[in-house]
């Protein structure tokens, strides 16, 4: 007889082979360990924030800009003082390179600037400075760049006629370019940019008289005169020497002065021509080669002074004939201790009305200034600050701020009239 079947134990073998777990529980246990895994995640990125912030804030907020950096050395960028632009984003600075004209009719050559981070943004401009007249725009603005961001050095303006100046500057490093305008009558009217035209070598000699100037639209290229009546260039007969220089500070009445270098030594050597290019006096300075050009100081023609620089100290040679003869003056200039080395610095020299002689070395941000009453020694006086431009009728310190004088002795602020912000 067969058994009866457990069917209650039966029951609990299929239950046990057939049970399906409990889904919602496990979704909640999986959630537990999810949320428990986040949260360690965030707790590291927390972490790591607490050490990296304060030095990517202090990286933004606390980096210096170029104001407080100051002037690239390297690049020959001028000391200015920044202001603020009018949006109150970036600072924008404007420094006095150039000046020509006369003490009631100034005009400069000013760089206008915005202080972009990596991005420095600049407009090459001619307004008035100081004088009678002062404009609400500039005569011209863009002048020279083809980019707001080209680098600019050796700026010179220069009156080659009544109302025409000449503007010329080394752009980028590269070659020197010039451009020629004509101030327009009305002081109210802004010149067009596109007016003022590129300054192109002439191939006609022209007759040329005793005020008339000579000019270089290259450094250390050829000469050419400048007709003072109508501002035309001419081909004019070249000085035999090396590297040559023009003195564009001297009087053109004084005979046009040359510095540069003798063609077979290398020597230091000045060349000067009385009748406009028609024949050179050339002669050699007892110095050797090696050091920069001399720097020409003369008011009359006649008496002339040239300074040889030195790493240390500068060398003084001297002519009271016109430059036919130079005989070096016993003992060099010496510098004091603060200027240590004439390296990247420019010099500069004039003589006075009353024979006394004035000359600078200047840096990026500082100007030191001697003094000679005999010519022959110098001493260190207090400055206008910045290089000085012998104008009309006196004299502009090219310096933060920009300052005029009649007899380089006494010295009154300038103020450059508008300006615009380059785009």
């Amino acid at each position: 007889m067969r058994p009866d079947l457990d069917f209650r134990t039966l029951r609990q073998q299929i239950e046990a082979a057939t049970w399906v777990p409990d889904f919602a529980s496990l979704y909640r246990r999986a959630g537990r360990v999810k949320m428990r895994d986040r949260m360690a995640v965030v707790g590291a990125l927390v972490g790591t924030l607490g050490v990296l912030a304060p030095v990517a804030l202090a990286g933004i907020f606390g980096r210096p800009g170029p104001a407080v950096l100051g002037p690239n050395p390297d690049i020959g960028e001028a000391w200015v003082t920044p202001s603020a632009t009018p949006t109150g984003r970036y600072q924008s600075t404007v420094s006095v390179l150039a000046a020509a004209g006369g003490l009631d009719d100034l005009v400069a050559a000013v760089d206008v600037c915005v202080e972009i981070p990596q991005a420095r943004r600049c407009s090459l401009q001619v307004t008035t400075l100081g004088g009678k007249t002062q404009r609400r725009t500039p005569y011209v603005v863009d002048a020279l760049r083809t980019s707001p961001l080209d680098k600019i050095g050796s700026v010179q303006l220069m009156r080659i006629a009544p109302s025409v100046f000449m503007l010329s500057a080394e752009v980028g490093g590269g070659s020197r370019s010039s451009v020629r305008f004509q101030l327009t009558p009305d002081t109210q009217t802004q010149l067009n940019p596109q007016e003022s035209t590129p300054v192109m070598g002439p191939s006609d000699r022209l007759a040329l008289g005793a005020g008339d100037r000579a000019v270089q639209l290259v450094q250390y290229g050829d000469l050419f005169g400048v007709r003072e009546a109508d501002g035309s260039l001419s081909v004019v007969g070249q000085p035999p020497m090396a590297q040559r220089t023009v003195a564009t500070a001297i009087p053109a009445a004084a005979g046009w002065w040359v510095a540069g270098r003798d063609l077979h030594t290398g020597a230091p050597a000045v060349s000067v021509s009385t009748d406009q290019g028609g024949h050179w006096a050339a002669q050699t300075l007892n110095a050797p080669a090696g050091n920069d050009v001399p720097t020409i100081a003369t008011a009359n023609g006649k008496d002339a002074w040239a300074f040889v620089p030195y790493k240390s100290a500068i060398r003084l040679f001297r002519t009271s004939d016109g430059g036919l003869d130079w005989r070096e003056v016993g003992g060099a200039v010496t510098l004091p201790p603060e200027l240590k080395t004439l390296d990247n610095r420019q010099l500069g020299a004039l003589v006075r009305a009353d024979r006394s002689v004035l000359m600078w070395v200047h840096s990026d941000n500082t100007t030191t200034f001697f003094e000679s009453n005999d010519g022959e020694h110098f001493a260190v006086v207090p400055g206008p600050g910045g290089m000085i431009a012998p104008v009309d009728g006196g004299y502009a310190a090219l310096g933060d701020p920009a300052r005029i004088s009649k007899d380089a002795k006494t010295w009154q602020e300038a103020a450059v009239s508008a300006t615009v912000l380059p785009n």
